[in-house]
């Protein structure tokens, strides 16, 4: 009798205990945004949870050192906004080459009563300037976000759809004006697609791309510097057939280098739903819209391989370097990298570069080094690593790479390179026992090195 007493007194102790933790130390919401302050150090925008689902927003700037500029927290940028019930967003952070940033969070929006359900939730996303002592500068509020990338001149452009998936592009200067009106510029891309994906022109304008849905179509349009639509109406059509996962990169001069994942039907089967041994093509487009590589693409990975998600950086010379992940052999996944040149010659060995192996659901991100090569960040296992290849797809990190983490549930989510041959990364981290969440951030320097601790820095602490 009374071992069954203690025994209750024990778990009903251990219950209030992990109430207690789980109000006391909230989790973080949401994927933390970061980019460089131009002085080898960061500007990172992240959120913490609190009762309710409610949320509050920081951007924090941290010196090369890793210590924090700006208080404990940071700069309190947004209080009581609530995200969707399991929707983990992303934050995004765009640097104005002055030392300060232009960062992005969103706020979901409830279902307005007595309308039909829109695609996806209903969301207003903030857009805020924080210079590099911490001021705010100007805040605005635009419908959605896919991505954002800098214009070049201290402002951001922001490619986003709306609720019924039309894209469009707007402009936010380093003043917080919108030169290309407040709705932005419609891409003219119309159908329904799975994402958008933009790059600059280096010219003030921008590239963007889109795979509609239905129409097995892979379309881009470009947008010069004061919000003019140059390339044909309803974009240029990159590839006539099944692909999808476009992705795009500069090509130096005003046109993009595209990279996608071409499908091929079954056999016995019509339409894009039924497919096997999907294949890595990449096509570029001039400044004008004209293709310039063969109809279908250049092939950068083809074969009985199960591939998928490629993604691009251009490599400072008009070509790019392309990575993608394959599921094969024997279904323990890798991930490949293969570097193009202007027109559209392979550079590195045939079957491209093996970064790294081990896990079907590696999930790379990647950035330019620089120097012609580029910087690879990845989940593996439990814990994160990087890997670094030369403009001669050489590995420069080891044949295993560099850790990033320390061991745990951690999940990769925005890099930012560090302008000096490095990067800066920033994941999510979960704890076992109350699942909380926690936000770090990490520098690598261009010699694979740790330099912000051997476990990084904790934002919400």
């Amino acid at each position: 009798m009374w071992r069954k007493i203690i025994i209750s007194v024990l778990i009903v102790a251990i219950l209030l205990i992990a109430s207690c933790v789980y109000f006391s130390n909230p989790p973080s919401v949401g994927r933390p945004g970061i980019t460089s302050d131009n002085s080898e150090g960061a500007i990172v925008i992240y959120e913490v949870y609190k009762f309710g689902r409610k949320c509050d927003c920081y951007v924090q700037r941290i010196s090369a050192e890793g210590d924090f500029l700006w208080g404990e927290k940071g700069i309190l940028i947004g209080s009581g906004h609530k995200n969707q019930p399991g929707m983990l967003v992303d934050l995004h952070a765009v640097g104005d080459g002055l030392g300060g940033a232009i960062v992005i969070w969103p706020e979901s929006l409830p279902q307005p009563k007595g309308k039909p359900p829109y695609p996806r939730y209903l969301s207003k996303t903030h857009v805020l300037k924080v210079d590099s002592e911490g001021n705010i500068q100007w805040q605005r509020d635009i419908p959605s976000i896919e991505e954002a990338i800098a214009d070049g001149s201290g402002g951001a452009i922001i490619i986003f759809s709306d609720f019924y998936e039309e894209l469009s592009v707007l402009k936010i200067d380093s003043e917080g004006n919108s030169p290309w009106g407040k709705d932005g510029v419609s891409l003219g891309l119309h159908g329904y697609s799975h994402c958008g994906h933009a790059a600059s022109d280096n010219l003030g304008g921008v590239i963007g791309v889109q795979d509609i849905t239905g129409e097995d179509i892979i379309s881009a349009q470009r947008v010069e510097s004061e919000g003019n639509i140059l390339w044909q109406r309803g974009g240029v059509q990159v590839f006539v057939g099944c692909a999808t996962e476009p992705q795009v990169a500069s090509d130096g001069t005003g046109g993009a280098i595209i990279v996608y994942s071409r499908l091929i039907p079954s056999e016995g089967t019509k339409g894009c739903s039924s497919y096997s041994d999907p294949d890595i093509y990449a096509q570029r487009v001039d400044a004008e819209g004209n293709i310039l590589w063969q109809p279908d693409g250049v092939p950068i990975c083809v074969g009985p391989s199960l591939v998928e998600i490629p993604q691009i950086v251009d490599d400072g010379a008009g070509g790019a370097i392309i990575i993608w992940r394959s599921h094969l052999p024997e279904w323990r996944g890798a991930i490949y990298a293969q570097r193009i040149d202007s027109r559209g010659n392979i550079l590195w060995q045939e079957d491209g570069v093996k970064v790294c192996e081990g896990g079907v659901n590696i999930y790379p991100f990647m950035v330019s080094d620089s120097s012609g090569g580029a910087i690879l960040i990845w989940s593996h296992g439990d814990e994160i690593r990087g890997q670094r290849l030369d403009a001669t797809g050489r590995k420069l990190w080891g044949p295993k790479g560099a850790v990033v983490s320390f061991p745990g549930r951690h999940s990769p989510v925005a890099i930012s390179e560090d302008g000096y041959g490095g990067v800066f990364i920033s994941w999510v981290a979960s704890k076992f026992i109350d699942d909380e969440t926690l936000s770090y951030v990490q520098r690598i320097d261009a010699q694979g090195n740790r330099l912000w601790g051997e476990k990084g820095i904790l934002l919400n602490r």
